[in-house]
């Protein structure tokens, strides 16, 4: 009888929807994990060109260019948008995916990548207009067979949403062939048990990224963290970053410089991290704290770390570089 061959981990590394991209499997034939790391990489690349905003001839794309006329949308675009509105009304409005010409009046009118570029070479964004103020997103009308009606004027940027489903999808899918992680830029969705037990996922430190601040153990759950510490740039002589705050429609003011909240599916925790982040530290962890199947972690801008309740009983929080004993070699 042929022995049983050991699972054994099997890791995939590429760069799609801005940055980089994971991919960990524990399967013990090494052809079919690189089939299935091969199958799941493709499943990026192709919502990718579908909800990219970045790319003009996507769907996203084409979309926001029919505002004001019906546009019929595939089963995925149509489900992402009706989700999203669906969580502007779950969050009082904190998440609007309606927000697409203030980013872009703030300088966010190109990849991230591009936007650091120009400015190197001294080409910062025009300062935007004063009276630039978001959209209502109730007036986006959906209707049947999968059409969208977006009023003129108005254009979605889907981004952390589209993006959390992504890889939440994507998991789903690699999750056939065994115990998977999937993590693009720090915004991961684990399912199954690897051999030694769950997934322990370190988490970052924003004011010294060489060290971790907490070890969050992790079976079939997902984390995100929403982070002014990276994607910011100048605005005229003002600071700006990509975390608008819809009640003014310009960066969010807040003392927490990152938020990081787990649970069960990554497009849920993707918004309530951002929406922590923008209601600031104390009601963005009240906020956190009514929410029963998630916990998270905020961190200051002077360093100090807000704890939701429950966040000890599925996290280590460490001081200094402690974390690093929990890492796993790859």
């Amino acid at each position: 009888m042929k022995p049983h061959n050991p699972p054994e981990l099997h890791i995939r590394r590429f760069r799609a929807m801005g940055t980089e991209v994971e991919l960990q499997l524990w399967n013990a034939d090494k052809q079919r994990a690189d089939n299935a790391l091969s199958l799941a990489e493709r499943f990026f690349r192709q919502r990718q060109a579908r909800l990219s905003r970045f790319r003009p001839h996507s769907e996203l794309s084409r979309l926001n260019q029919a505002a004001g006329e019906p546009f019929h949308a595939s089963q995925t675009l149509y489900d992402l948008v009706q989700s999203a509105l669906a969580w502007r009304e779950t969050t009082g409005g904190l998440f609007d995916p309606t927000l697409l010409h203030n980013l872009i009046a703030w300088g966010y009118d190109r990849t991230f990548t591009d936007i650091t570029a120009a400015q190197a070479d001294g080409h910062a964004p025009a300062v935007p207009p004063a009276h630039a103020r978001p959209p209502v997103a109730s007036a986006v009308q959906l209707g049947d067979r999968r059409q969208i009606t977006l009023p003129a004027g108005v254009g979605l940027d889907l981004g952390g949403i589209a993006k959390g489903w992504t890889i939440q999808q994507a998991a789903y899918r690699l999750h056939r062939w065994g115990p998977c992680l999937i993590d693009a830029g720090g915004d991961i969705a684990c399912l199954g048990k690897p051999p030694a037990g769950p997934w322990l996922v370190p988490v970052e430190d924003p004011l010294e990224p060489e060290l971790d601040i907490a070890v969050l153990s992790l079976t079939d759950q997902a984390v995100a963290t929403s982070s002014r510490a990276y994607r910011r740039w100048m605005q005229g002589d003002s600071p700006a970053h990509h975390l608008l705050d819809p009640r003014t429609g310009a960066p969010a003011e807040t003392t927490v410089l990152s938020a990081t909240v787990a649970g069960e599916r990554l497009p849920d925790v993707e918004i309530h991290a951002k929406t922590a982040l923008i209601l600031g530290e104390e009601a963005g962890l009240a906020y956190l704290n009514q929410l029963s199947d998630v916990y998270g972690i905020l961190v200051t801008e002077d360093g100090r770390r807000l704890l939701s309740n429950t966040f000890e009983e599925h996290a280590y929080v460490s001081s200094g570089n402690y974390a690093d004993r929990f890492r796993r070699p790859i």
